[in-house]
């Protein structure tokens, strides 16, 4: 049986590098409320997050 952690890790990662490219390139897409590129740091948390959850689910398989 699959681990749960592998393809949520991977769905987290591969959202999270579409933000941050998203961010990258076009900075000037923003909410209209602030000033901060959302796409950019919330990209950034969901990468980190989904590298996280492949870590643990091949530390778990080993």
């Amino acid at each position: 049986m699959m681990d749960l952690r592998v393809p949520s890790g991977w769905f987290f990662l591969l959202l999270g590098m579409i933000l941050v490219a998203l961010g990258v390139v076009y900075p000037g897409m923003r909410a209209r409320l602030t000033d901060a590129n959302v796409n950019l740091y919330c990209g950034m948390v969901m990468a980190l997050f989904g590298g996280v959850m492949l870590l643990l689910a091949r530390v778990r398989l080993r």
